[in-house]
């Protein structure tokens, strides 16, 4: 994550970010909307840097981009990264906004197609510094920041046990995903498309209504990652921990995109980890797969940038994690001055990892066979300010919660090559993180 330091902050002494956290869920009632951008993997490209939003001035619950745009670019709009800066999530559904598609059946959940909420206190939590700096426009935030990060030291971070679920189902069988694959393997047959994601949501309810931030410790424990979230809006709550980035814009107007495409499960030997790891670094299949989104994002990125500036900034990097390899390359751009950040984003949206190529051929073809919305599932979370930057990841390995119903979405990239018990097996690998928060076992996953 990046932020602007020419700004002043109020440094207060060091908490670990998922400590106040804790404490501001314990508070229900005083804080029903609030945010929390957790870095809780470092790596060479990210996740120095957590961020807490709380006090919420204003909301932005749309079926659409405008409003969002409005703020953003408003006369009023601030200098800098804070004056006006807004978190939140952009649903899949937004690809209406911004191509003529098909529309599907709702999901299980009902959440709107976009959310974005302006704070009044933000906290940056520097792990790399182990500082906290507070920043508000009113010094009374900054004073009642203070009196609650010193509550928060006299709460010990729990360790919780899975919740209680009382059934969990999918919407598309094993067999019918395997009828799937081979359905999008005819389709790029016959030159329709050369890579389609197709995904399957489970959902289920619980026995009783549980502590969405308990699970999201599970999460953070069994899944680390770079972009691990937690939005909390009222009854329903996303808790994500992604390993993607989508879109960072820093405050030059350097664009960059980190997309996935290449996926392998971890073992638990260390030789044979190692040679799962070489594996995926040496798969012609996986390497096609990643270049043909390369391909695509850079087309996406270059319709909001300076000509001849887009370039392949590194291709096929293999990065662990606690469950899986993921093979992933960095494309980079600069902006041009006559394009806004939410263009540079409206560009590139959806993600391209999460759509396949060609891109609008691809949401076609995905929205026939899966027949319902993804939802919050394949769009981005994280902040956009009207200063210019943003950082945004994609909406992979997130679990939705709305009161005491609960959602998550896998899936993977379908190339000509592809064969499809690999490809549900991948949906099962990528399932196991959040299968672990919520303690389902890989059995119970691999049944429905």
């Amino acid at each position: 994550m990046i932020y602007n330091t020419m700004q002043c902050l109020t440094r207060i002494p060091w908490q670990p970010p998922l400590n106040i956290a804790s404490y501001i869920a314990s508070k229900d009632e005083e804080f029903p909307c609030w945010t929390l951008f957790y870095s809780a993997m470092k790596t060479p490209y990210s996740g120095s840097k957590s961020f807490l939003f709380l006090f919420q001035e204003e909301e932005i619950i749309s079926p659409n981009f405008n409003e969002l745009d409005e703020k953003l670019n408003a006369k009023d709009k601030g200098e800098s990264l804070y004056d006006n800066i807004w978190s939140g999530y952009l649903g899949y559904e937004l690809k209406h906004e911004l191509e003529s598609l098909p529309h599907d059946a709702p999901s299980f959940l009902s959440f709107p197609p976009l959310y974005m909420a302006k704070f009044g206190l933000i906290a940056i939590f520097d792990h790399a510094q182990q500082t906290i700096e507070l920043w508000a426009k009113d010094s009374k935030l900054v004073e009642k920041g203070k009196l609650l990060f010193q509550a928060a030291e006299r709460m010990p971070l729990p360790t919780p046990l899975p919740p209680s679920i009382d059934y969990l189902a999918s919407n598309i069988t094993r067999e019918d995903y395997l009828s799937k694959v081979s359905t999008i393997c005819n389709a790029i047959i016959r030159g329709e498309v050369y890579q389609a994601n197709l995904t399957r949501k489970f959902y289920g309810q619980f026995s009783k209504q549980p502590s969405p931030f308990d699970i999201f410790l599970r999460l953070c424990s069994a899944s680390p990652a770079t972009y691990s979230s937690f939005i909390k809006i009222k009854n329903r709550t996303i808790l994500s921990s992604s390993p993607e980035r989508f879109l960072q814009i820093d405050n030059n107007g350097k664009i960059d995109a980190r997309p996935i495409k290449g996926t392998i499960p971890r073992e638990q030997e260390a030789e044979l980890d190692k040679n799962a790891r070489n594996q995926l670094a040496n798969s012609e299949k996986d390497k096609a797969e990643n270049l043909m989104i390369v391909d695509l994002m850079r087309n996406d990125i270059s319709r909001s940038s300076k000509i001849g500036s887009v370039k392949v900034k590194s291709l096929f990097d293999i990065t662990s994690y606690s469950t899986i390899h993921h093979m992933s390359s960095t494309i980079c751009g600069q902006k041009s001055s006559d394009i806004t950040t939410l263009e540079a984003i409206k560009h590139c949206f959806p993600p391209g990892s999460m759509t396949g190529a060609p891109k609008i051929k691809a949401m076609e073809l995905c929205s026939q066979l899966e027949q319902q919305q993804r939802g919050v599932y394949s769009g981005a979370i994280g902040w956009v300010s009207g200063s210019g930057p943003c950082d945004l990841s994609v909406v992979i390995r997130t679990l939705l919660i709305e009161d005491d119903k609960f959602e998550f979405q896998v899936g993977g990239g379908i190339v000509i090559d592809s064969t499809p018990i690999a490809e549900w097996e991948e949906t099962i690998a990528k399932a196991r993180g959040i299968a672990l928060a919520l303690g389902i076992t890989e059995e119970e996953i691999k049944k429905l």
